[in-house]
């Protein structure tokens, strides 16, 4: 995430044939007939919160044949078209995988690139993108962020700070995840709920795990979409993927992917969304899983009242 390191310049936007210009006909002409797109499909229903597994960056450089920390800049600015036309449809969460902990096997020196970007983005999220105030977007960062570098920790923690009370959209980053540690957390925290007496036993559930999972105030993954044309989920999100939610695999690498490719996947959502998915969805900030318990008052307050905890000690904690 971020601007491209020295060395080679950015390459330009893939989806523009040469000889084109930003100013051209064609630019003018496809900006038209995507806005028109997304009217005709705001008037069906939406998916509420969005998956992405941004794979590719590597390959598209290989091919492209440049340095490696290019292809993952120009998938930084690929993560941004996304967002903005995921807006623009009133897609509510975005949740994209970054940076799994596998990766740190990965060589030091790409690392350290992809560290040094998803530092400078954060840094920018924080500080001066007019798009994240414009739209009142929520930054939050999933994982184990103790395994991060100190100044992208800092950076993260800054970017989390500074959007805690923005309402409009989230923006999930899941850098550094599994699926299999953030269940782990949250089996872990309701464990530690009733060792400190502050859930009852009979809390713990499948109700209660999802509100303690890293997504727990967002909405149900609707869709997941993984690029590059690998058909594999690479441990993430598997707990919220387990619902009624719908994977693509598209064959194309992250930094060339477009609206256009995302479009059958939301005529697919569309043609197969439930009549109650079509009804005015809450907030973000007010959504929460959907519930299949019946608990007494007391316990839903004993409930939320420890969420609310855990979420005091992330911010004091960072």
């Amino acid at each position: 995430m971020g601007l491209a390191p020295q060395s080679p310049p950015p390459l330009p936007p893939t989806d523009i044939p040469p000889g084109a210009t930003s100013s051209s006909l064609y630019v003018r002409a496809k900006n038209y007939l995507q806005s028109a797109a997304i009217d005709l499909l705001r008037s069906g229903p939406i998916p509420r919160h969005v998956g992405f597994i941004m794979d590719g960056n590597r390959r598209y450089a290989r091919n492209a044949g440049v340095q490696t920390g290019v292809g993952h800049a120009m998938g930084s600015k690929k993560l941004e078209e996304t967002l903005e036309w995921c807006l623009k449809l009133g897609v509510q969460v975005v949740t994209v995988y970054a940076f799994s902990i596998e990766n740190f096997k990965r060589p030091a020196a790409e690392v350290d690139v992809i560290m040094d970007l998803a530092s400078r983005k954060l840094e920018e999220f924080s500080t001066n993108s007019a798009f994240i105030t414009k739209h009142s977007i929520r930054i939050k960062v999933l994982g184990d962020v103790s395994l991060l570098p100190t100044h992208v920790r800092t950076a993260a923690a800054r970017a989390e700070r500074s959007t805690r009370h923005h309402a409009g959209a989230v923006l999930n980053i899941a850098c550094p995840y599994t699926s299999r540690h953030e269940m782990a957390t949250a089996v872990a925290l309701a464990a530690r709920g009733v060792k400190e007496a502050r859930l009852d036993v009979e809390d713990v559930d499948e109700e209660l795990l999802d509100r303690l999972m890293m997504t727990g105030g967002d909405p149900q993954l609707d869709v997941l979409v993984r690029t590059s044309g690998e058909k594999r989920l690479s441990d993430f999100l598997l707990w919220q993927v387990s619902k009624s939610c719908r994977v693509h695999f598209l064959d194309v690498l992250w930094p060339d992917f477009t609206f256009w490719d995302m479009l059958p996947v939301l005529l697919a959502y569309q043609v197969h969304a439930s009549p109650k998915q079509t009804l005015p969805s809450p907030t973000p900030s007010s959504a929460s899983p959907s519930s299949t318990t019946q608990r007494s008052p007391a316990a839903r307050e004993r409930i939320d009242r420890y969420i609310q905890l855990l979420e005091r000690e992330h911010f004091a904690e960072t």
